[in-house]
């Protein structure tokens, strides 16, 4: 596909399901993505309802395309914005598609399009059924994109000084550079509105963040913010940092540093610098003694957080100075699924508590605290035997039972 800066996209309106009063920032969204070579705009313009959309046409170059509404309570005008966008797609003059309406209608047209590797973008107000969202690409808010109240003029008499200009933010690769859909999360909003309904950060999207990080981490759980956004869209695609009121997706990462390790590495390409995620699974617990491990659940500490392993079957020296744990084979009949999450609470020195957690990941890692906590020694090996349902001790193996 063409350089994003290259990309050909046809922007097409349903005028049924948008206000005039937004097209210049969706025209001015839709122009981070690539150049729109076709503006179209579908309505039955004999209507009173599409009156205020005559000056917008006018001002922005967009063709306005009219469609009889032949019988009542038949949209005529989604079925003219379908024929004509499969019209384009076979006349491959262009690289994608933006579908600017609320409508699930157009949900099987947006999954045609990408069948042919056409981008589809759709920006529609929030209310937008989640099928035809699921279909796109990247799905935009209109709400989102309100434009900035500009800046009170400042009256007082006899003040001639300038104010300063604010530095502009040089983006970082992550941020603006796209080359196909896959890349479309680096591509960050320029602005963020001063009036916008911001969503709370809810646990399934936390959940989301932290999968997308463990899916895209290399061997020390690193994972480069530019990939994560690709595969964050690939599985959200209306996810958006704005919509959490957040210019950029850096900065929501950065904004939940119990969550997640942010890294900023210089680029030898660029002055541009790179940014890398990785998520913080431990956080310090206050194990329990056995005299008090009755009452480990009722504890208002945290337990420590931990990752069901895919391989190994002894703890070794390497694994305590990696900071990871690797347990014993026969873990995997204990829980079928290996591809689980699961939360490990300390209840003694030697015994660990272990639960399901509901998301994929696969790497069992206790780091520094859990190791000092469960005595690990550097150099000895341990084995894992189950005391009762959950319920586990580590023992130490001695150098006979490692050659058995």
């Amino acid at each position: 596909m063409a350089n994003q800066k290259d990309l050909k996209i046809a922007i097409l309106i349903d005028a049924d399901n948008v206000s005039s009063k937004k097209i210049e920032e969706i025209l001015n969204e839709v122009n981070r993505y690539g150049i729109p070579t076709i503006k179209r705009i579908y309505g039955d313009w004999t209507r009173p309802y599409v009156e205020n959309w005559k000056n917008s046409l006018l001002i922005h170059a967009i063709t306005p395309i009219q469609q009889y509404s032949y019988t009542q309570g038949k949209n005529s005008t989604d079925s003219a914005l379908i024929i004509d966008a499969m019209d384009i797609l076979h006349s491959d003059r262009v690289d994608g598609f933006c579908i600017v309406s609320s409508d699930s209608d157009f949900t099987r047209l947006a999954t045609r399009l990408r069948e042919s590797g056409k981008l589809v973008i759709g920006i529609g107000e929030r209310k937008t059924p989640k099928p035809f969202i699921a279909s796109c690409d990247k799905f935009i808010y209109v709400e989102i994109l309100e434009k900035v109240a500009p800046a009170k003029k400042n009256n007082r008499k006899n003040n001639h000084t300038t104010p300063k200009t604010p530095p502009v933010e040089t983006p970082s690769p992550e941020d603006n550079q796209a080359t196909s859909r896959n890349d479309m999360a680096s591509i960050e909003p320029q602005t963020l509105p001063e009036e916008v309904n911001i969503t709370e950060l809810d646990d399934d999207t936390l959940l989301m963040l932290k999968d997308a990080v463990d899916d895209t981490a290399d061997e020390n759980g690193w994972a480069f913010l530019g990939e994560i956004g690709s595969l964050i869209l690939k599985r959200k695609p209306d996810f958006d940092a704005r919509n959490y009121g957040f210019e950029k997706v850096s900065h929501l990462f950065k904004s939940r540093k119990d969550d997640f390790e942010i890294d900023e590495r210089s680029n030898e390409k660029s002055r541009n610098r790179l940014y890398y995620i990785r998520n913080i699974i431990n956080k310090t617990a206050t194990p329990t003694t056995p005299a008090d491990s009755s009452t480990a659940e009722s504890d208002a500490q945290p337990p420590i957080q931990a990752i069901l392993p895919s391989r190994g079957n002894k703890i070794t020296a390497d694994d305590v100075k990696k900071n990871q744990i690797r347990i014993t084979k026969d873990f995997k009949t204990l829980f079928p699924n290996r591809t689980r999450k699961i939360k490990v609470v300390i209840v003694n020195e030697f015994e660990c508590r272990f639960s399901y957690r509901g998301d994929r990941s696969h790497v069992l890692n206790l780091g520094k605290v859990a190791a000092a906590e469960l005595q690990l020694q550097e150099g000895a090996s341990y084995s894992l035997t189950k005391l009762d349902e959950f319920v586990y001790k580590l023992e130490k193996l001695e150098e006979k039972d490692m050659k058995a």
